[in-house]
């Protein structure tokens, strides 16, 4: 017999990372999704038949109620609990006709007096998770995100409105990189290229990785942490293309680049929230930069991408999470910060 039945094994699965999706009364079955694995999904039921074939009716008839067709092909363990079956041994010859990749667990035990305590604390425990799951993302409201792309908008319109922003005078003027005019002392070149953008299909596709990627960002660390981690990524993203390429160049990609790597930073808290929220950006940013690199070929800047990864990770260090307070860490960051600025800037002027 189980030394573990029901409630309990939830409880503990619940501890471990997993979120309680849905409950069917009264206590039959319940489905957690599993935050740490990600594509897995555990189906707890407990049932009170005596044959294995009317145990298979109920749990087809749980998996509908539950939609978890839904789920594709995701992993879908069926935990099944109660009494021993008069076929036992049949219990395993079961199939459920859904596209996830189906493990069925038996477990035969009897339901004891502390199931009600065990169902109580988790979800006490699956609440208390939610609350700080969506505090998480309440730091700060995607303010700072339509103003950038507002600015953004203006300098495009402004630049095409004088001339082409496919013609180098138009972009020299309107602030790109230019490695000589920033050797001549026009520092303020490391700034305004994330601004600036070549051609109306580069602004597009830009605008909608910050679109789609800046809100959560923003949500993460607040709108002031989120502006320095841009603006800072930008300015090393610029950096590292004055260092290690000759061409002209401009674009938001580096900026935003430094987004992805504040959710690399991220992930050092929270690994489970991490691979949830880093999959869809980087999938975004991949795809944006293969459709760029059909459209601008060699013109892609790939060390400004690098530099501003790199860049977004450690201005993530500098200003923390809005529930960070290490100062130590942030001064040794910051020492990196300057250091790579440094580094980036003496080499390209070498």
């Amino acid at each position: 017999m189980a030394t573990t039945c029901f409630w309990e094994d939830i409880y503990r699965r619940v501890k471990n990372g997993g979120r309680i999706e849905g409950i069917l009364e009264p206590s039959r079955a319940v489905i957690l999704f599993d935050t740490k694995a990600g594509d897995r999904y555990d189906l707890f039921i407990q049932t009170e038949k005596a044959w294995a074939n009317h145990v298979g009716m109920e749990i087809h008839a749980i998996l509908n109620a539950f939609r978890l067709s839904r789920i594709g092909r995701k992993r879908l363990t069926i935990h099944v609990y109660g009494e021993r079956l008069v076929d036992e041994e049949r219990v395993d010859s079961l199939t459920f006709q859904i596209p996830a990749k189906v493990t069925l667990s038996r477990s035969i035990c009897t339901p004891t007096m502390e199931e009600d305590r065990f169902r109580l604390l988790a979800v006490s425990l699956d609440r208390q998770k939610k609350a700080e799951l969506k505090k998480r993302f309440s730091f700060g409201q995607p303010k700072v995100v339509y103003g950038l792309m507002l600015l953004t908008f203006v300098v495009m319109w402004l630049a095409e409105s004088v001339g082409s922003t496919f013609d180098p005078n138009t972009l020299i003027a309107f602030g790109a990189k230019v490695n000589p005019l920033i050797e001549q002392g026009e520092w303020w070149r490391l700034i305004t290229p994330m601004f600036l953008h070549i051609g109306w299909f580069h602004f597009a596709i830009n605008m909608f990785a910050l679109w789609s990627l800046g809100p959560l960002v923003e949500r993460m660390y607040g709108s002031i942490r989120f502006l320095i981690i841009y603006l800072l990524s930008g300015i090393l993203a610029t950096s590292a293309s004055f260092a290690f390429s000759e061409s002209i160049s401009a674009g938001a990609s580096g900026a935003l680049f430094g987004l992805v790597g504040a959710l690399l930073y991220f992930g050092l808290r929270d690994r489970s929230l991490f691979m949830k929220t880093l999959g869809p950006p980087l999938f975004i940013m991949l795809g944006l930069n293969v459709g760029l690199a059909f459209v601008l070929g060699a013109g892609l800047d790939h060390f400004a991408h690098a530099g501003g990864l790199i860049g977004g990770f450690v201005v993530s260090g500098v200003v923390g999470l809005p529930d960070e307070k290490n100062r130590i860490q942030r001064i040794l960051f910051s020492v990196l910060t300057i250091s790579m600025f440094g580094l980036f800037v003496g080499y390209g002027f070498w």
